[in-house]
């Protein structure tokens, strides 16, 4: 399959599932769905996120040798959807000891921007608190930050604080 081309065709569940499903459990296809995120124009990466978002709920291991690029670059999108498809695969997966101070860093600093989306924020937030087990002292930070944000955000965000909030007082 072209992707770039099917990529373009249409933008919609039914076209990321068709993409998924070739891909499979294809290492070298799914290689491909990367360097389009990262190589290409838009809207060609945001619709590859989308992708990436399907073939992670059926081949999470696929993803795993991608897990420390996805952290050290995922700043550097400028297209929210991007973000909070990376940061919602990341938030799926366990993640390596030495990527996870660079992830919460980049969370947090995702969470308390005035210009970052809420879709990626709760992202952002499901993630830190995914890390809070092994990181319990970060729990304070984290409900710091979640009720600044609190009047700033939408219902999905303070939906997802709800929850957090409840199991990081476990």
């Amino acid at each position: 399959m072209d992707y770039p081309k099917q990529l373009l065709k249409v933008h919609n569940r039914a076209n990321t599932d068709k993409i998924a499903a070739d891909i499979g459990s294809n290492e070298r296809k799914f290689k491909q769905i990367i360097d389009i995120i990262y190589k290409e124009h838009p809207p060609l990466p945001q619709r590859a996120s989308w992708v990436l978002s399907a073939v992670n709920a059926k081949y999470p291991k696929l993803l795993v040798p991608h897990l420390g690029l996805f952290v050290d670059t995922i700043s550097q999108f400028k297209v929210d959807g991007i973000k909070r498809n990376m940061i919602s695969v990341l938030a799926k997966h366990d993640i390596p000891e030495q990527l996870q101070g660079k992830l919460i860093d980049t969370c947090f600093k995702f969470m308390l921007s005035p210009t970052e989306t809420v879709a990626v924020k709760v992202e952002a937030m499901q993630c830190i608190a995914n890390l809070l087990p092994v990181y319990p002292d970060l729990i304070t930070e984290l409900k710091a930050v979640i009720h600044d944000q609190l009047p700033k955000t939408s219902a999905a965000f303070r939906a997802r604080a709800k929850h957090v909030l409840k199991f990081a007082s476990k």
